[in-house]
């Protein structure tokens, strides 16, 4: 089944909706880890729309996978558009451990 059967969308509506959405998380250079998010944010908001997930939640899908080859990536959005949780002291502790106990 078509994303735009699921959702009642047309294509163009759908290009329209991530195309207004991805001015909000600036470009990197070329080649960048920035460049790599917002490609990665088209593909999980295409899907996400599809699925009925928010625009925060394809954003933090799109952070997740883009940390997971630069954990130390300091991705930039507009965090009055987004609205990311940060992560609890807990969440960052156990990540912490995990980060060492995989050396």
């Amino acid at each position: 089944m078509l994303i735009e059967e699921e959702v009642g969308m047309n294509k163009e509506m759908i290009n329209k909706i991530i195309k207004f959405e991805v001015k909000y998380i600036p470009k990197g250079s070329k080649g960048s880890t920035q460049n790599r998010l917002r490609f990665y944010y088209v593909a999980y908001r295409r899907k996400g729309i599809a699925k009925g997930l928010s625009r925060d939640q394809c954003l933090k899908d799109a952070i997740d996978k883009s940390k997971k080859d630069h954990p130390k990536f300091e991705p930039m959005f507009d965090k009055g558009f987004f609205k990311i949780p940060k992560k609890s002291f807990f969440q960052k502790l156990v990540n912490r451990v995990r980060c060492l106990t995989k050396r």
